[in-house]
């Protein structure tokens, strides 16, 4: 075990005592999952289960719910309060190394639990990405703000803001439909695409290389799915973010996302220019294309404007 695994085995008989639920601030998040009866949902990190009556109230009889921690003493705990609910099941498991079975859960919750993988991040929320059923979502929340969370992990910024929070979702394929960053709370809704049995990630090692022809030589894209990809998903995000406004949602919800998609458009035309140094103006030297070389040039003076 790790230091904070020991941690958290022996302290989780205390951590109710110490560590208090907000109500309104667990029902405010419920609201804002929007589950709906019937559902599967995954609390990943579950500890001593504070979330889980409110998961198993808003599924139903009809839903299950699944408290899962690596932290067995705080899954034992869960289970005295709350094994008597009917439709509430618990694992124990590592998160980076628990095998789940693909496309399972309509939701997947993380209630206080993202500082601890967030050196990680990228590798969890892959996985958890792939154990969410298409049309499902990933909620990444904490019953305190943000500023307050990275005071107790030290001061550093362990939990970033949601915009670049979100701009890591996106990549991994998801939708970000809600997120607030607030004095009392911070919460992020992602949405896996209803049709994103085929997502391949931004890192796939095997990129499709495409190959059309200019004028003095082959244009060599290698990264046309990558770039693909985060089309596609900055194009539903977009359509996400209509839909905000349409419903005249809160203006700084709005802006967030809008960040968000900034932020998204920056980085897939930093992939798209160093493809373009890396492949065609390789090219285009070799054969000595002096229009491609100045091509590259405006277009570089027009990305950094």
């Amino acid at each position: 075990m790790d230091k904070e695994h020991v941690f958290f085995e022996n302290y989780a008989k205390h951590w109710d005592r110490d560590r208090k639920e907000s109500r309104e601030v667990l029902s405010e998040f419920l609201r804002l999952m929007a589950l709906k009866p019937g559902a599967a949902v995954l609390d990943a990190g579950c500890g001593t289960g504070v979330f889980l009556p409110y998961l198993a109230d808003a599924v139903g009889s009809d839903g299950t719910v699944e408290g899962f921690d690596y932290s067995q003493q705080m899954i034992d705990v869960a289970k005295e309060k709350f094994s008597s609910l009917p439709n509430v099941a618990f694992t124990t498991g590592d998160v980076l190394k628990y095998h789940f079975e693909g496309q399972r859960y309509d939701a997947v919750c993380c209630l206080n639990f993202y500082p601890h993988i967030a050196d990680h991040s990228r590798d969890v929320i892959r996985r958890l990405y792939d154990a969410i059923a298409p049309g499902g979502m990933l909620v990444i929340m904490h019953d305190m703000s943000r500023k307050a969370v990275n005071a107790i992990h030290g001061g550093a910024p362990i939990l970033p803001p949601v915009d670049i929070l979100g701009e890591k979702l996106i990549s991994a394929g998801f939708s970000v439909t809600v997120a607030m960053d607030t004095e009392s709370f911070y919460f992020i809704k992602a949405v896996k695409d209803a049709a994103a049995d085929d997502f391949v990630y931004d890192d796939d090692p095997s990129p499709a290389s495409v190959s059309k022809p200019g004028k003095g030589h082959h244009h060599h894209h290698a990264e046309t799915k990558r770039v693909m990809n985060r089309l596609s998903r900055i194009s539903g995000h977009i359509e996400a973010i209509k839909r905000m406004v349409e419903e005249e949602r809160d203006c700084s919800d709005v802006l967030v996302q809008l960040a968000a998609v900034h932020s998204a458009i920056a980085g897939v035309s930093r992939v798209i220019l160093k493809d373009h140094i890396d492949h065609c103006i390789v090219d285009a030297i070799r054969d000595d294309d002096e229009a491609a070389v100045e091509n590259l040039k405006k277009a570089i003076n027009t990305f950094v404007k």
